[in-house]
């Protein structure tokens, strides 16, 4: 095979993948979006498994399905118990619906990932009734199921340039801060204190290329997050009495090319 012969061949297979990527496109924000042509993880793989929290909900960016890829085989090479992934979102993104606590996972960016893990593997009835592993209470104090094995999978998880955030209950974000207390900390600007998420990761990815319609997230705050911040979080300030009317929040307007999408699959 001539050198020219292999150059020719590698522009085109660059070249193919680039058109298959810029056909999938990922429309409006996280939590007001849809995609069109997001494609289907695997329910089940040779070191993860998907957990069933409702109908189709393991579609994703062909950048998310390689996010979590890479993350799996990451995990395996440093011998961690398989991964359980969980919602990731729909054929065309949108809503899980109002049963759902989901605001987000519209847009084929955003992917749970389980504090549970599949060692050892588990049956449909367990994929289909997921069970909660909370790594800290109500009170975001530590419980006996913080290992070290999360400690390492939340740092991988983080590695990949391409996460934008990651969401994580207040006490847990405080244990990767007092782990990597004397190192090197700016990574962790990725991880976001929020409400919830007790018992799985949220990873974010952020937009891809080819997607000119995908609204960015806003940058994260500057530094680690690891002090004041953090502290506001876990001791947040008492509530102060008023008599202002709370404001009435605005009510989100769908793109127009999601309301197409939508009526297109009905």
């Amino acid at each position: 095979m001539s050198k020219l012969f292999k150059a020719l061949l590698t522009v085109f297979v660059m070249t193919t993948s680039i058109s298959a990527m810029a056909a999938t496109q990922v429309i409006g924000e996280y939590a007001n979006g849809c995609i069109d042509g997001a494609v289907p993880l695997p329910t089940s793989g040779a070191n993860y498994q998907v957990q069933i929290w409702g109908h189709g909900r393991n579609f994703g960016h062909p950048d998310l399905i390689d996010y979590i890829e890479k993350l799996v085989a990451k995990a395996h090479h440093y011998k961690l118990p398989d991964l359980l992934i969980g919602d990731m979102s729909q054929k065309y993104g949108g809503s899980f619906g109002k049963a759902s606590s989901h605001g987000s996972h519209q847009s084929g960016l955003d992917v749970d990932i389980s504090f549970d893990f599949a060692t050892p593997r588990k049956t449909v009835y367990e994929l289909s009734h997921p069970k909660d592993v909370n790594l800290v209470d109500g009170n975001n104090r530590i419980t006996r199921n913080f290992t070290k094995n999360h400690v390492a999978l939340l740092y991988l998880a983080a590695q990949d340039p391409r996460v934008e955030r990651i969401f994580v209950a207040p006490g847990i974000k405080k244990v990767l801060c007092d782990v990597y207390k004397n190192k090197d900390r700016q990574w962790l600007q990725k991880y976001r204190p929020w409400f919830g998420h007790r018992a799985h990761m949220h990873v974010r990815i952020s937009c891809p290329l080819g997607s000119p319609l995908c609204v960015k997230q806003a940058m994260a705050p500057q530094g680690d997050g690891c002090g004041a911040e953090l502290d506001s979080w876990l001791n947040p300030p008492p509530p102060k009495s008023t008599n202002s009317k709370p404001k009435k929040k605005v009510k989100k307007v769908l793109p127009p090319q999601c309301v197409a999408l939508f009526k297109a699959h009905q």
